[in-house]
């Protein structure tokens, strides 16, 4: 079976982070900011965090495997 191919148009607007997530910017960017409020503009500046839902299916269409997070040790363990 053949390799499968990134999606460009996700792999331009979406970048995946040292620990698998994935970060992306704000729409609303481009004109009309002097309409919106200071706060408004200064949180559209930096990049977020996808939620988990979008970033799974985000991950497979960048062809990111995702590492599922390690099972805690239950309490019993702790205290041995």
């Amino acid at each position: 079976m053949p390799k499968m191919k990134t999606h460009k148009g996700a792999s331009k607007r979406f970048k995946v982070t040292k620990k698998g997530k994935i970060k992306h910017y704000n729409a609303g960017r481009s004109h009309l900011m002097s309409a919106k409020s200071p706060k408004r503009r200064r949180n559209k500046r930096h990049a977020h965090v996808l939620s988990p839902t979008h970033a799974r299916n985000v991950a497979k269409l960048m062809g990111v495997r995702r590492q599922p997070p390690a099972p805690t040790p239950k309490q019993s363990e702790i205290n041995e």
